[in-house]
């Protein structure tokens, strides 16, 4: 109330501290009047005009409420304000990086409490029933962005600054004349849970707007339900409205002070829920009201609704061009709404599918609601279909594309993602006696193998010509500039482990160079026997036990030594008739990672002795005319010398029988000519299999 006129210096507030409830002993003050006054001192006009504003607000609440409110000082106001939201989540991956699903959550308690329709209006005190107003403001989340591309009225952005809090964590302000800007982070240094400014007192524009914690939004996430009204607090600075005691962010200190609104009651305001309160004489105290700290509000007074529609009148702050008709059809948020993005998902996080099951699809469209659908897939049955919630059925083992185009009184529009969906088999692809990759054949993604890239727009798997553990191919991720955290994953085909008779160690060759101590990148290996839908972890290195060739701070690409190769024990699974399995690389700020000479069925590995006696090579390779392949066996043994196709074809078969002790050479170009490309030599000694990649130019 306003007991007599007081200048009101307090213009940038940090409000609603960290704790749930205080008492007057651990109250901690949160700085708002020193950092005003730097504000003042650096831009004295600044500080002149705010008194002058405030002279002005205080004699028109006074003559408002002497007319009952009546008439709002003859302003003729819309029924209802609408303002644009942006909510920008700055973060470093962690709980601070709150959900879409919060900010909704958020959005819904601020719309219902500055409607009084928040469910707590209900537990407002009998003495202030008739003093509660619907401030009749209301808030969407853009669909607009400045540059006029579709959002969702959610910016996310990566940086340290969230562990700051100040107006230098206010990164990537939106226009302050179309946007009421929310920036919310994890830790504030001021030790506060966030702050906005009034109406024109904000330097430089940029930081105008309301910063505030992530625990503080929403009643879900990391929010909660007590402290979920915070939001609802600091709108009310942001729309010209004070403390109820005054012009400080200390409440408990006198009844000197005042909110220049009349019918708030002089209080000294309040950090706990005290509803039979009344410090300033025998008038109860407005604890339930949104401007107190007792974290039990309820209610904005008629008084308060005046003041911020005046506020939203007023050319001070450009809160005036919010809620204009062209701002709003400029920011996406004009009713009825228009359709900005075409969008769907699939009942399936990973959109991937067994032969012959189905996915259901959902349309998830931005702004506005669509009236028809026109739905295009690959690869399904239907292949086409006009249902908001599709079920499709997928048959044919491969990796298909969807579209989608929607449609509403607004006009259509349309999305297509490719290699959306992927459709495993049942059966295995490959059924013979060993399994070997080389990745000198197509480019991937291919008919074998799948690219799963679970942090869209960074490097993932490719095939490059770069380097190879064998031949002039392998697949590697450029990960020397990659942000953290970022998963990628290489799905094999499916593998028929009970045709691979000799053993079932899966090997493979990897380069990697961590680019400083601290690197953590990780590698893992998985397995599935569902066709993908579960996946079984095997394998994991990370860090300086993945690395092959020490640290280096360059861009690393291998030479011929900087090859280790790595072993999976897939024993377990040697009755298995369908078995993918995958890798799965996640980045941590480390360098470029390589993989070659896939192999599940050859050579025992690492520890066989028999592998260190019998000198097996193939050379010159890769080879053009000839090459020869030369073995040592130390007694007369059962001997199989075969060459495989990569698809695992036989295509010549150079001996079959028993040799006797010695050295042993066999010409390829005398038992004819092969095609170039990829060949695979197997080489069989006592039912012990050998295998060397073959390279025809």
């Amino acid at each position: 109330m306003k007991k007599k006129f007081t200048i009101i210096l307090a213009t940038f507030f940090f409000c609603f501290f960290s704790q749930f409830i205080y008492s007057q002993d651990d109250f901690l003050h949160c700085g708002s009047t020193e950092a005003m006054n730097k504000i003042f001192i650096a831009n004295p006009e600044l500080k002149q005009a705010f008194l002058e504003r405030e002279e002005v607000s205080a004699l028109q609440d006074q003559q408002a409420f002497a007319t009952g409110y009546s008439n709002n000082v003859g302003k003729q106001l819309l029924p209802i304000y609408t303002i644009p939201v942006v909510f920008h989540i700055i973060h470093l991956g962690g709980t601070e990086n709150i959900s879409d699903a919060q900010v909704f959550d958020a959005m819904r308690i601020l719309n219902e409490d500055f409607r009084m329709l928040n469910a707590t209006a209900a537990n407002t005190v009998s003495a202030f029933q008739s003093d509660a107003a619907d401030s009749e403001i209301e808030f969407r989340l853009a669909q607009k962005d400045p540059s006029g591309s579709c959002t969702n009225g959610i910016d996310r952005i990566l940086s340290a600054e969230t562990n700051v809090g100040d107006d230098g964590s206010k990164l990537n302000p939106w226009p302050r004349s179309k946007y009421l800007n929310i920036w919310v982070v994890k830790a504030m240094s001021s030790g506060a849970a966030g702050y906005a400014y009034l109406p024109g007192s904000a330097f430089p524009n940029t930081v105008d707007g309301i910063i505030i914690l992530s625990g503080y939004i929403g009643s879900i996430g990391t929010g909660n339900p007590t402290r979920s009204h915070a939001l609802t607090h600091e709108v009310g600075h942001f729309l010209n409205l004070l403390h109820p005691w005054g012009n400080s962010n200390d409440p408990g200190i006198d009844c000197s002070g005042s909110d220049n609104v009349s019918d708030t009651p002089p209080t000294e305001g309040w950090t706990s829920c005290n509803l039979a309160g009344a410090t300033c004489g025998s008038t109860l105290d407005n604890v339930q009201n949104f401007m107190e700290y007792a974290y039990c509000p309820t209610m904005y007074t008629t008084g308060q609704k005046n003041r911020m529609r005046n506020a939203l009148t007023s050319p001070t702050g450009q809160r005036n061009s919010l809620w204009t008709t062209t701002n709003l059809a400029a920011t996406g948020v004009s009713l009825p709404a228009v359709l900005c993005k075409a969008d769907f998902q699939s009942n399936n996080l990973i959109n991937t599918v067994c032969q012959g099951n189905s996915l259901t699809f959902t349309d998830i469209s931005w702004n506005g609601v669509p009236t028809s659908w026109n739905w295009i897939f690959q690869g399904g049955t239907p292949a086409i279909s006009t249902d908001s919630i599709p079920v499709i059925q997928y048959n044919t083992p491969g990796v298909y594309d969807v579209g989608l185009t929607v449609t509403n009184g607004s006009g259509s529009v349309s999305t297509s993602k490719t290699s959306f969906v992927t459709v495993n088999s049942t059966t295995a692809t490959y059924n013979n006696t060993f399994y070997s990759e080389g990745f000198e054949g197509n480019s991937i993604p291919n008919t074998d193998w799948n690219i799963r890239n679970q942090s869209p727009g960074g490097n993932t798997w490719v095939q490059t010509t770069s380097a190879g553990a064998t031949g002039s191919k392998s697949v590697m991720i450029t990960n020397s500039s990659t942000s953290d955290t970022y998963i990628d994953e290489l799905i094999s085909p499916s593998i028929n482990m009970t045709a691979i008779t000799v053993n079932h160690n899966l090997t493979f060759k990897v380069a990697f160079a961590q680019k400083a101590s601290t690197s953590v990148d990780k590698l893992q290996v998985y397995v599935s026997t569902n066709c993908g839908l579960n996946w079984t972890l095997r394998y994991t290195k990370s860090g300086a036990a993945l690395s092959s060739a020490g640290i280096q701070s360059s861009a690393f690409t291998p030479n011929s030594s900087q090859w280790t190769e790595h072993l999976v024990s897939l024993s377990g699974y040697a009755a298995q008739t369908n078995l993918y399995f995958m890798f799965r690389f996640t980045s941590n700020g480390g360098n470029n990672i390589f993989i070659d000479d896939i192999n599940i069925g050859g050579v025992n590995g690492i520890d066989d002795g028999l592998a260190s006696t019998i000198d097996f090579s193939v050379f010159p390779n890769p080879i053009e005319n000839n090459s020869v392949i030369s073995f040592n066996i130390l007694n007369k043994q059962k001997v199989e010398l075969k060459i495989y196709d990569i698809l695992g074809r036989e295509v010549s078969s150079l001996f079959n029988g028993y040799l006797s002790a010695g050295d042993h050479q066999y010409s390829i170009a005398e038992k004819g000519d092969l095609s170039p490309g990829v060949y695979v030599v197997t080489l069989c000694i006592d039912r012990q299999r050998f295998t060397k990649k073959l390279i025809v130019k």
